[in-house]
């Protein structure tokens, strides 16, 4: 008889930053080392053009003390901005659907009652 039980893998329990207000020059080697001198883990990097990358760490405990060691950190001239990554997916348009919401239209945008015009 064949064992067909199945192995369950455990959960992938990583946890993804953004980093923004990065240096035009900066590149997967360098912002490895900054992770590397501030003794924070992290296992992939991604960086974009236009100064910001993705880092993922290996856990949420790690994340958090990259966000309280890093996110204002000065880093060749830049204060870095260091948050929790969102997925970034479609955005709704319209307010309708927030009806607990009261807006005015003030010229061509929209604000919540009761707050004042920027």
């Amino acid at each position: 008889m064949m064992n067909t039980s199945i192995v369950k893998m455990p959960p992938i329990t990583m946890s993804k930053l953004y980093i923004g207000n990065l240096p035009a020059d900066t590149n997967e080697v360098v912002l490895r080392r900054l992770f590397l001198e501030q003794n924070l883990p992290c296992t992939n990097i991604l960086v974009k053009r236009g100064g910001y990358a993705f880092v993922d760490c290996p856990d949420q405990s790690s994340a958090d003390k990259a966000i309280d060691k890093l996110n204002g950190f000065h880093f060749n001239g830049s204060l870095l901005v260091v948050e929790p990554s969102v997925a970034s997916g479609r955005k709704r348009a319209y307010v309708a659907s927030y009806s607990d919401i009261s807006v005015d239209q003030i010229g061509s945008g929209w604000m919540r009652a009761g707050t004042a015009a920027r």
